[in-house]
């Protein structure tokens, strides 16, 4: 029988991990991958996995549930990104206003006079240090010779930002087109940025009310059932039946499933990117 109850919370386990996999939204901006880039692979975060490790054993061998210990487990590795603060949200708008501020700083920089190529080495000294990196790139690859389209669009590939494009797009047609009136595109494009964070801001003033309610409901239910494992064992004890464990399993992915939809539904998405290489084409040669 225990065995029976280690296999069915090892398919709780699964199948909650494959639900949040499954309603978690996919990729919607292609970007190169970390070996296409020639950077390592990112190194499995061995101590976050270990601490789910050690909560799922330890309540494991305090309840002698094996789906308790999944679900907790689970918990352990869930629950941080679902109460923590939103950091891919600040970091989100965080990069729309370096992208504002950097076609403010070429606008004003075009307007006096200066080339694209110029106007782009001298905004990336002073550029916003959420895109310092991007921009020194960018400021490396045309002083060394590489031409302004090709630079340009190796810039968004490595953003990936459908707001950097837009900067990126007005840059490409005056490059290419010749295009007249840049500093009035860039200008547009600044304002776009700004009213794409201000939106964003109200978005989440408004969400921060419903993000603390989930935040007391998850820990009014993890106390209740800590002291009620604590004070009153034989109100749970039932849940030692196989019976009790399959009931624990259907409650446990209820609950972890409405966690998952909440965090879906607060999520903002990103607006297409309008520059994005074709596959099989590297963004240099194009």
């Amino acid at each position: 029988m225990t065995f029976l109850l280690a296999i069915l919370g090892a398919g709780v386990g699964g199948g909650l991990l494959l639900i949040g996999t499954g309603l978690r939204p996919g990729a919607r901006r292609p970007r190169l991958t970390r070996a296409e880039r020639g950077c390592p692979p990112r190194a499995i975060p061995i101590a976050r996995l270990g601490v789910v490790g050690v909560v799922g054993l330890v309540v494991g061998v305090a309840t002698g549930w094996p789906v308790a210990a999944v679900l907790a487990g689970v918990a352990a590795w869930t629950l941080p990104a679902v109460l923590g603060p939103d950091r891919a949200g600040r970091r989100q708008v965080g990069r729309m206003e370096a992208v504002a501020s950097w076609a403010e700083d070429l606008t004003g920089t075009l307007r006096a006079g200066a080339g694209i190529e110029q106007a782009v080495i001298t905004t990336a000294v002073i550029g916003p240090p959420q895109l310092r990196a991007e921009l020194d790139q960018l400021a490396h690859s045309l002083r060394s010779g590489v031409r302004l389209p090709q630079a340009l669009r190796s810039f968004a590939d490595e953003v990936a930002d459908p707001t950097a494009d837009l900067v990126v797009n007005v840059l490409l047609q005056a490059a290419e087109h010749q295009a007249r009136d840049i500093a009035a595109g860039l200008t547009a494009v600044g304002q776009i940025a700004r009213d794409q964070v201000s939106a964003r801001l109200r978005i989440a003033t408004k969400r921060a009310a419903t993000h603390t309610s989930t935040r007391i409901v998850i820990t009014v239910v993890l106390a209740t059932t800590v002291l009620l494992s604590v004070a009153t064992a034989d109100f749970l004890r039932p849940y030692g039946t196989f019976v009790g464990q399959l009931v624990l399993a259907v409650l446990g992915a209820a609950f972890s499933g409405c966690l998952v939809w909440m965090v879906r539904v607060g999520r903002v998405k990103d607006l297409p990117r309008i520059l994005t290489a074709a596959p099989g084409v590297e963004a240099g040669t194009r």
